[in-house]
């Protein structure tokens, strides 16, 4: 098993993307569900808050780095599922999540 949580910004808009990806190659019969994404959308206002948030992180592309920022952010992906990504866009809206502190640790909420 495979997982890991991304988080994109756009240069134009200020705005971002969390992508989470899953790869389960337990055999199933089912090899399509092998490989799951799902992804969220960050307003510029959180998506600032991100960036602050990984200025403060020592190693911010490191996915190992035990710091708050990866600890809080970094291990899991937002609450909310998005569609799948065989779910055409027009058909869903549009996930979106923010970042909330708790205790000083950084969420997703």
């Amino acid at each position: 098993m495979h997982d890991y949580t991304r988080v994109l910004r756009c240069g134009a808009c200020g705005g971002g993307v969390v992508e989470h990806h899953s790869h389960d190659c337990w055999d199933t019969g089912d090899h399509s569900s092998w490989d799951m994404y799902w992804w969220w959308r960050i307003d510029p206002a959180d998506m600032g808050v991100v960036t602050e948030l990984a200025a403060r992180c020592p190693a911010p592309l490191d996915s190992g780095c035990g710091c708050e920022v990866h600890r809080g952010l970094g291990q899991a992906g937002p609450p909310r599922q998005a569609p799948p990504r065989e779910t055409p866009y027009e058909q869903g809206p549009v996930p979106e999540t923010r970042v909330r502190m708790d205790g000083g640790v950084p969420r997703w909420a």
